[in-house]
């Protein structure tokens, strides 16, 4: 018998039905027995909480599909235009001849590390700003989420630890299968060291902290949840985020630092999902390079380049 009384709430493209019936009358009870007055039977609407913008409840596929190419589009242009440019700024800047040698290229390379990781930095977040603010969406949807700040930036500090420990524990796996691992481990230290520059320990902060910002905001924030968004799992998100973030460094990178880059996506992106916001990955992201930059320069000594 179909309900008398039918409630539709809409809630993220859902609608939830609520069946009321008919109240039915009190049965006749003889004179002089008490009994309690019958049940007044209103029909009270609770509205259901709304999914975080962290999850993109508002956007659709075809629309996250849109964002992540535009910002690959701007990705892809800056290093084609822009970072030639640059290098044409630089080489002008420090006189280097029209056939460098293999010092001048590299002095170029170390001159062009902070310009060009700034202006990609900046570029990312002024798109980024630019296709939120059209889907009218807020800072929410990239993850940076203030509420609870404390919490996440000490979460932050515990998830350096565990991403070190299975560092240690794959690392020490991978050298019992394949002992070569710690010869491209120190190619990949001597990679690093000739592309950055001659810094100063106190100058590797600002460094750590940008490129901890920069990666975790397009690749956790933006990335991996407009993903999420076109394709509809997390798990399939997480896998082809992952996937492009360590393709990216492998044009810097030894075959087995990449398994180093694969874990730290990996666990970013967990705990970005579980806190629905990039600070702590963010904390843990800048803790480790920092580390790292510090590690290389006490190992190198005078001979940091």
């Amino acid at each position: 018998m179909p309900p008398d009384f039918v409630e539709k709430t809409a809630y993220n493209g859902r609608t939830v039905i609520a069946d009321i019936p008919e109240p039915t009358a009190a049965p006749d009870i003889p004179p002089g027995i008490p009994f309690a007055r019958p049940i007044a039977h209103e029909f009270i609407t609770t509205p259901l909480p709304p999914a975080p913008e962290f999850f993109l409840p508002r956007q659709t596929p075809r629309s996250a599909w849109s964002d992540i190419g535009w910002l690959a589009l701007f990705l892809i242009s800056f290093e084609f235009f822009a970072s030639g440019l640059l290098h044409l700024a630089v080489e002008f800047v420090l006189g280097t001849p029209p056939s460098p040698s293999e010092t001048d290229a590299l002095k170029v390379r170390q001159a062009m590390l902070l310009p060009a990781i700034s202006l990609r930095a900046l570029g990312a977040m002024v798109i980024i700003a630019v296709l939120a603010r059209r889907r009218g969406l807020t800072a929410r949807s990239v993850g940076l989420a203030w509420s609870g700040a404390p919490l996440n930036i000490a979460i932050g500090l515990a998830v350096l630890l565990v991403v070190y420990g299975l560092i240690a524990a794959t690392m020490t796996l991978l050298w019992f299968l394949w002992p070569a691992v710690v010869g491209e481990m120190q190619e990949n230290a001597r990679r690093i060291m000739e592309l950055i520059p001659n810094l100063r320990p106190v100058e590797f902060v600002p460094l750590a902290a940008l490129i901890g910002v920069y990666e975790e905001l397009v690749f956790r924030g933006f990335l991996m949840t407009r993903l999420r968004r076109a394709t509809g799992g997390w798990t399939i998100a997480v896998v082809l985020s992952t996937i492009v973030f360590t393709a990216l460094h492998a044009f810097e990178q030894t075959p087995s630092a990449l398994v180093v880059v694969t874990i730290l996506s990996l666990v970013f992106s967990l705990v970005t999902i579980w806190r629905r916001s990039i600070i702590p990955a963010i904390i843990a992201h800048a803790l480790f390079d920092l580390s790292q930059l510090l590690l290389l320069h006490l190992q190198a000594g005078d001979s940091w380049t």
